[in-house]
């Protein structure tokens, strides 16, 4: 459980601390593009698909249901409520901040607060959220380490992506998995300690 809570402030805390690096991390990419990344990173994007896990963790606890299988249900069902929670404040967040997207071109310091254009709903990243709570959900779920590991590395690489593509600063990506995993593997941890208390 410490080394859950250890990750989740860490990730919460960077992103002042990485402001500086936003600018260069974004040339960085944007001078590396190539079509054979397009197409990893295009795939790989995918995975932070609201519309992805909505239905990924809804589909689990349906068959769950149909299967008789309380704890594919209960797996699905409790996923898919770390990813409404995480969706819902990422999204009030991203309008709140108000922070323009690098693609805009006015540099990572433009907030326009209380904004419902997308092309200010830079901060946090929703993509990276919404991956980092399906893997901090799994973490906090499954003992294996390679299950473990293997969800970090896949939210970490929804990250990349969107910084690849110019639709999130580094700061924003950063901020985002915190957001995401903090959910996600409290909520799974609650949800392990009911299963232990029965």
């Amino acid at each position: 459980m410490v080394e859950g809570l250890v990750l989740s402030t860490s990730l919460l805390l960077t992103p002042t601390s990485i402001l500086l690096l936003d600018e260069p991390i974004r040339e960085w990419a944007q001078t590396h593009r190539s079509r054979r990344a397009d197409l990893l990173f295009g795939g790989i994007n995918t995975l932070g698909d609201g519309k992805v896990h909505l239905v990924g963790w809804g589909s689990l606890a349906l068959l769950g249901y149909v299967l008789k299988d309380e704890g594919m249900r209960d797996f699905g069902g409790w996923g898919e409520v770390s990813f409404l929670i995480t969706g819902t404040a990422t999204v009030a967040l991203k309008a709140l901040f108000g922070r323009a997207r690098p693609s805009v071109g006015l540099g990572p310091t433009a907030f326009h607060p209380l904004n419902l254009d997308d092309d200010f709903h830079s901060l946090p990243s929703g993509h990276t959220s919404v991956a980092f709570s399906a893997a901090g959900y799994v973490f906090a779920r499954t003992s294996n380490a390679w299950v473990r590991w293997s969800g970090l590395l896949l939210a970490s690489g929804v990250g990349a992506a969107r910084i690849y593509f110019d639709r999130h600063w580094l700061s924003d990506v950063i901020m985002g998995a915190g957001i995401g995993f903090s959910v996600g593997y409290l909520i799974g941890r609650w949800r392990e300690s009911q299963d232990a208390a029965l």
